[in-house]
């Protein structure tokens, strides 16, 4: 009667090279084991199938019926097993068609989104992405994959995320070329005097500002609060009011030559922007692959100078 004992990955592959090489001590010799335990483990497979498996012949061992009506079966194991304990996820974005959503602030669109879609067009072309806010959510959909990445500011994230640090920032004033009474400097009365229009979003640095307002008691007559970037510049280039912006945005708004920046004040508070994502998607290979990219975008040499890193 057959023994029921259990078979583990070794004597398959034994017996694998048993009846490659028909020979015990070939089989030995090319699994870098003593042949005694070669032979202790094709007993235990004897008797597991109630069989010799391999009887001699001459000089070589052959395979009796049994073992040949096993031998594909043992193989085609052998070769999953292989692929399993090799394992490497593949992903090569020149072909790839995957789409990923990034979650991030409009300020994001402005400094980073231009160079990503430049980027993708030309390495991979058929790679799509879907931008959404930050949210209160974003911790959420990160965990069970429907975002893959978050870049910004994004305090509320506790155990069981990454995070990697692309750049560093502070925030500088914002005002129109034409400014009929801030010319050459901005003082601190400038400052508190003139219209200011605001900026707030739940989960962005901009809190941080504010908390630095405060605690130096600095009064400030805002004219108009917004929840997106988009149209700032034209506002102020267009009237008398200013604005505070961190100082990847303002470089990019400075092109406008009628707009001007000008150094706060007063202390400003830096921060640090950085990209987060789940420790379920860590190894993922496209995950890696967008991180990796996006990271050098901000930490090329002139980038590290400018961060003043």
């Amino acid at each position: 009667m057959k023994e029921t004992g259990k078979m583990d990955i070794r004597q398959l592959q034994i017996f694998h090279e048993v009846y490659r090489a028909k020979s015990v001590s070939k089989a030995a010799d090319s699994l870098e084991m003593g042949q005694p335990t070669v032979s202790i483990e094709l007993n235990k497979l004897r008797k597991h199938f109630n069989d010799p498996l391999f009887v001699r012949v001459g000089n070589s061992m052959q395979a009796t019926a049994v073992a040949e009506s096993l031998v594909g079966h043992i193989t085609d194991l052998l070769d999953k097993w292989k692929r399993i304990a090799e394992f490497t996820e593949d992903f090569e974005p020149s072909v790839s068609t995957r789409k990923f959503t990034i979650s991030m602030m409009d300020i994001s669109h402005i400094v980073l989104l231009p160079k990503l879609v430049t980027y993708l067009h030309a390495n991979a072309p058929s790679i799509s992405l879907e931008i959404v806010p930050i949210t209160p959510e974003t911790p959420t959909l990160m965990s069970n994959g429907g975002v893959d990445l978050a870049i910004g500011f994004v305090s509320q994230l506790k155990a069981g995320f990454y995070q990697q640090t692309l750049f560093r920032q502070q925030y500088e004033c914002l005002v129109s070329s034409n400014h009929p009474r801030i010319q050459g400097e901005l003082s601190l009365q400038d400052y508190e005097r003139e219209g200011h229009v605001v900026f707030y979003h739940q989960g962005t640095g901009h809190s941080i500002l504010e908390q630095q307002i405060k605690k130096l008691g600095i009064h400030r007559d805002i004219y108009i609060q917004l929840s997106s970037f988009l149209g700032l510049g034209l506002v102020i280039e267009k009237s008398d009011l200013i604005t505070s912006v961190p100082t990847r945005l303002s470089s990019i708004f400075a092109t406008n030559p009628n707009l001007r920046t000008y150094p706060l004040p007063f202390e400003s508070p830096r921060y640090t922007i950085k990209q987060h994502w789940h420790a379920r998607f860590h190894q993922d290979a496209g995950s890696r692959w967008l991180r990796k990219i996006i990271y050098e975008f901000f930490n090329t040499a002139e980038n590290r100078s400018l961060q003043g890193d």
